[in-house]
């Protein structure tokens, strides 16, 4: 119990040899110059997974995930690891839950109540929804404690010499659960009960108490001027039970938190304060590595993500990432009847998280996207047949690629589903990821451009990259042609208006060696390539 309590209470401790990074590594790590990124996560204390240094990708997005007390004491981490990825040239990202919690995590019974959410009627929130044998709830970001609680097994990493910190799941806390439906009857905390008067009081600051009244119903004996407390509010209008009913005219104001994504538009009191509070952590953590290290470290978490050095969106069931009839969402992992939907484009799926992340992160935050577990995306890719899952990696990792963002490569979980080697995915990796490294160029820091690309055939999807600085064009096509394989396509034709007319135009591609040169002619602007094959992705470069 006494390791808990000292990571509760004296998390601003440094440790009196912090370990050193490599040589190299030392200063900043640029994402910008990632092209290959694995996903192989592991518990803190297992040696590294011998699948990263064969692949070497540019980096390992989560390589560890600090889970309940695993990972409260540097003696519980392999941080020998790090400096055997730094050898291989590969970044190395720490990570661990941000909200998660079980009772054996602190010291005592109260403490584990106070960091943790609270329903409208200010009880705590179990989530037994996750099935775990000892039932969890969420950590209550709100709370400064549960705040220095994340950054005190985050500073471990760093004093490890990690090169970033995955934070998973920042704003999960405000679900409900299954207790509630899912209803949003989470987060109402004393602490965050304090931080919404404050908002309210700054958001109307000439308010009197007749504006108290006439504008949300409240009362004399409950107002915001005079120590308001929301939860009475809610119990007095029988709101109770789900605040966030369209009758309750303050949860507009409170917000409905959505997990993961932390829209640029929404300036709720929820997304407010857990903006500030978020990047209140972040800023102490960067502050800390560059104070202990003098070294610059990477931030990420798991979506869309204010404050980070690049976004990795786990790709599950229920994201909002796109509204269909039976709420899923986005498909990331279309399957129909055990077979891999390959006639299914993702382009717009993934040009709408790199516009939000834009937004969100700033335009020049890259995107990674991995599939993440457990959940049935993640089984439906594991049980489809050797090649369909090497087929999802050159159509769907190539769509990627082709919009601007990047695909992580799944290597290994930490619930123990058959890593990439078991499967047989593991070479096939390592010859893929050559041609992408081989063109790193050509997908470094690049946004959509805006002309519309033609293609005299069905199922292919195209777009045109242009990159920031140089302005370098470059076109992308992704077969979708597809039945349980692919089905090539010849005499391809293609066409984009462009401001001028390219000098040359050069083709290459992961499904053929070297480059070739293609028929064009061009005029006005207007270029016109016949493609003479297309089997899963080609890219025509414009010089």
């Amino acid at each position: 119990m006494l390791r808990r309590a000292s990571l509760v209470c004296a998390v601003a401790m440094v440790l009196a040899f912090p370990a050193q990074p490599a040589p190299g590594q030392v200063g900043r790590v640029r994402p910008g110059d990632f092209t290959i990124f694995g996903f192989s996560q592991s518990d803190v204390g297992e040696p590294g997974d011998p699948q990263v240094y064969r692949l070497a990708p540019d980096i390992n997005i989560r390589a560890i995930g600090k889970w309940s007390t695993n990972g409260d004491e540097a003696s519980d981490y392999d941080f020998a690891q790090v400096r055997r990825y730094h050898e291989k040239g590969i970044s190395f990202m720490g990570s661990g839950t941000a909200s998660v919690i079980f009772p054996g995590d602190f010291a005592t019974p109260e403490i584990y109540d106070d960091m943790s959410t609270r329903d409208a009627d200010g009880n705590p929130v179990p989530h037994e929804e996750f099935g775990f044998p000892v039932v969890a709830r969420r950590g209550n970001m709100f709370n400064p404690r549960y705040r220095q609680y994340l950054l005190g097994w985050a500073k471990l990493q760093v004093d490890g010499g990690v090169d970033g910190v995955t934070f998973d799941e920042v704003n999960a806390g405000f679900s409900g659960g299954l207790k509630w439906g899912f209803n949003g009857n989470e987060g109402f905390d004393d602490y965050a009960l304090a931080d919404f008067n404050q908002y309210l009081l700054e958001k109307y600051p000439d308010y009197t108490d007749a504006d108290w009244k006439s504008r949300f119903g409240m009362t004399d004996a409950n107002i915001v001027s005079r120590n308001f407390s929301y939860r009475d509010y809610l119990r007095a209008n029988g709101w109770n039970t789900n605040p966030m009913t369209d009758a309750n005219p303050l949860a507009a104001e409170w917000g409905r938190v959505t997990a993961n994504r932390m829209y640029a538009q929404d300036t709720s009191f929820t997304a407010t304060y857990l903006r500030r509070y978020w990047k209140q952590l972040v800023d102490q953590l960067r502050a800390y590595a560059w104070r202990t290290a003098h070294r610059q470290i990477l931030i990420s978490s798991n979506g869309l993500i204010p404050f980070v050095d690049f976004n990795s969106v786990g790709m599950y069931p229920w994201n909002p990432d796109e509204q269909t009839p039976d709420f899923r969402g986005a498909d990331y992992v279309p399957v129909v009847g055990g077979h891999l939907n390959g006639a299914k484009s993702l382009q717009a799926n993934y040009r709408y998280l790199k516009e939000k992340s834009a937004q969100i992160s700033g335009p020049h935050t890259p995107v990674v996207v991995f599939i993440d577990w457990p959940n049935d995306m993640m089984t439906n890719y594991l049980n489809l047949p050797l090649q369909e899952k090497k087929d999802y990696w050159q159509i769907f990792g190539a769509e990627a690629y082709a919009n601007g963002i990047f695909p992580a490569l799944h290597l290994k979980d930490t619930v123990g589903s058959p890593t990439a080697e078991q499967l047989g995915t593991l070479e096939f990796y390592r010859t893929y990821s050559q041609f992408f490294r081989e063109h790193r160029n050509l997908f470094a820091s690049n946004d959509i451009g805006a002309a519309t690309v033609r293609v005299g055939a069905a199922s292919v999807s195209a777009s045109l990259l242009v990159q920031r600085g140089s302005g370098a064009r470059t076109l992308h096509l992704v077969n979708h042609n597809y039945q349980q394989g692919i089905i090539a396509q010849s005499g391809l034709t293609v066409e984009v208006d462009l401001p001028s007319c390219p000098r040359r135009v050069s083709m290459v591609s992961p499904d053929f060696a070297g480059s070739k040169t293609p028929a064009t002619s061009c005029r006005h602007g207007r270029l016109h390539v016949t493609v003479d094959q297309l089997d899963y992705y080609n890219v025509l470069v414009l010089k």
